[in-house]
């Protein structure tokens, strides 16, 4: 196989899927949890961790295989098909998605006159350019390229909000939420912060498969870490009464920044933020589409497959009415309590017990003989 990552490139891709889009699209959910909003955060990284531990342990029982190969090899033909499918389904489904949360939000912050037509149709065309010339591997140079840069504006905007705390925002701890408000809250950064699982497919595009693990938990717990600090800092400076009323708490945050009385109009990071991050994931899943398409219907060049993708994509992502129907219903319909329970942990899980048994049942005649 001619496509080859390193591990550091998988941390970087991981990272940015995870990152990007949960510091804007779940603080707000997260904060049904009030206060204890970042409490809920640990436990939804405590949910992907075990994500990513499922993902890399199933990757690695046939590293030489593609996922669409070692699905079929561990499950059998039609159920490893149907398996492929599920996946599929998943990203045909989250990239339109992506692609109308990225245009609402750009004609919300920075261009409210412009129609989201054209917006969705700019970043389309950048990703095809990127999917198309460089795939996986040259996405994940982007990765590399845009990884530190993220990172390094997060913690700007961390820091310049240091002077905005109020600790009495954070008080009381649990009293007011208990354990069922502190868990419905992380189940919507615990589903976006769920990427690992696309290591499923990475995995098999590794010099180095059986290396990955780590790659795959740094780029976790470092999403959570950043995350777990928006989500206090949104609390400290913002509380919890205003907040959770507002569709992206993070830039409202960012607007209030003032640093010695003229340094002001921080607001510009966060939409870099985005801006970057959406573009690698929307890459990265139109990759996955279209070699996952590819593999399933046995075309041999993968990238012929992004030209039938993108008109599906733009299609589905004209469909939702608003920011309301296209964020809220996906993500309580469909990717909380359909994706992450099947496609993020029990799949992965089902890949795991199969794939183990099958690998023991097949050296069990050797260590008879």
């Amino acid at each position: 196989m001619k496509i080859k990552l390193t591990g550091l490139q998988v941390f970087w891709i991981i990272l940015i899927m995870d990152l990007g889009m949960t510091l804007v699209m779940t603080v707000t959910p997260s904060l049904q949890a009030k206060q204890d909003a970042w409490i809920s955060v640990i436990v939804a990284g405590c949910i992907d961790l075990l994500i990513a531990l499922l993902a890399t342990k199933a990757a690695h029982l046939y590293p030489g295989q593609t996922f669409f190969e070692y699905s079929q090899t561990i499950l059998g033909t039609w159920i490893g098909k149907a398996v492929v499918v599920i996946y599929l389904v998943q990203w045909y489904t989250i990239t339109p998605i992506v692609l109308r949360q990225f245009s609402d939000l750009v004609q919300v912050m920075l261009l409210q006159r412009t129609p989201k037509e054209a917006t969705m149709l700019l970043m389309i065309f950048v990703i095809v350019y990127a999917t198309y010339s460089g795939g996986i591997d040259g996405i994940a140079r982007c990765g590399e390229l845009l990884g530190p840069i993220i990172l390094i504006m997060v913690s700007l905007v961390l820091i310049a909000s240091i002077n905005m705390m109020n600790w009495k925002n954070i008080l009381p701890i649990y009293a007011d939420t208990g354990i069922s408000g502190i868990l419905n809250g992380s189940l919507a950064p615990a589903s976006y912060l769920g990427h690992s699982v696309e290591y499923l497919m990475f995995a098999s595009f590794m010099t180095k498969p059986r290396k990955g693990a780590p790659y795959v938990y740094g780029a976790i717990l470092t999403a959570i870490f950043f995350v777990l600090m928006t989500t206090m800092m949104v609390i400290l400076t913002l509380g919890v009464n205003l907040s959770p009323k507002m569709w992206y708490p993070f830039f409202e945050m960012t607007k209030k920044i003032s640093l010695f009385g003229f340094i002001e109009n921080f607001d510009a990071i966060p939409v870099m933020i985005w801006i970057a991050s959406v573009f690698v994931k929307l890459s990265v899943l139109l990759f996955l589409l279209s070699y996952g398409t590819a593999q399933l219907l046995n075309v041999r060049n993968w990238r012929n497959m992004i030209w039938f993708i993108i008109p599906v994509i733009f299609v589905f992502a004209l469909i939702p009415k608003d920011v309301t129907e296209a964020t809220g219903n996906y993500l309580n319909n469909y990717w909380v309590p359909v994706a992450m329970p099947v496609n993020m942990l029990g799949l992965p899980l089902l890949l795991l017990i199969v794939g183990k048994w099958r690998q023991r049942k097949a050296s069990s005649p050797a260590d008879e003989a």
